[in-house]
């Protein structure tokens, strides 16, 4: 019952699906007849970033008729940590903030950027680039690649998987049953030795926003990893600081 569920749930999945004008990531196969386990699963969507990293991104955010672009300038610290910087496509700095321990901490912000869109800014980063699920999986195999469902304690992620190593092609999370957002990954390309997303899309369809649907395009340009931790006091920014 509950794989017939599941097998559902993904068609649903699948019939919902948007599309974007971005190439989806690439199948490489490397060990014939590789087969993704549900323990590689679970670990592939924790470990899709780098543990430490820095990127340069340009942020489109398109809610209802309204489309705004931004620069982003982002230092992520796994788990958990992430220091950004937003500024206009003129380079007028538009907000800092600090997020830890499920904290955001403004160190400046333009007089729109209330603490609000912050927060809401900080949850999208945190959706994309920080999102984790420790907990049991089930996968099948599909001519896209493989589906997995991942269930938690109080959440549970659908996405697919492509190649092998194992990249995460789309994800949707969800609670109590409701897909709270999903998340594609487009264009892949190298990123020093990593292969990575160059292109994400989040949809967000207004349930945790408390608001309308709107969908975040993030396009990194430039993304290098760190080998060592990044000072703690980089995240330690007071609010007014």
């Amino acid at each position: 019952m509950r794989a017939s569920i599941f097998i559902l749930s993904l068609l649903l999945l699948a019939g919902c699906a948007q599309t974007d004008p971005y190439a989806r990531m690439e199948h490489v196969t490397i060990t014939p007849n590789y087969e993704l386990t549900p323990e590689a699963a679970v670990d592939a969507f924790n470990d899709r970033w780098p543990e430490q990293f820095k990127c340069v991104q340009t942020v489109t955010i398109d809610f209802r008729i309204v489309t705004r672009t931004l620069v982003g300038y982002l230092v992520v610290q796994q788990p958990g940590k992430f220091r950004l910087q937003g500024m206009s496509e003129q380079g007028l700095k538009l907000f800092d903030i600090a997020f830890q321990d499920g904290e955001v901490h403004k160190v400046f912000a333009a007089e729109e950027f209330d603490a609000h869109v912050l927060a809401d800014i900080a949850r999208d980063i945190e959706r994309v680039f920080l999102k984790s699920l420790n907990g049991t999986a089930t996968v099948r195999s599909s001519n896209g690649g493989t589906r997995a469902l991942i269930q938690g304690d109080h959440a549970e992620i659908a996405a697919n998987f492509v190649g092998e190593p194992p990249l995460v092609d789309w994800f949707e999370y969800r609670q109590s049953e409701r897909a709270l957002f999903r998340v594609d990954q487009y264009e892949g390309r190298m990123f020093g030795d990593l292969y990575l997303p160059s292109v994400i899309v989040l949809r967000e369809p207004g349930i945790q926003s408390d608001g309308p649907p709107y969908k975040l395009t993030i396009k990194i340009t430039d993304f290098t990893v760190r080998d060592k931790p990044w000072p703690d006091k980089l995240f330690e920014a007071k609010e007014g600081g």
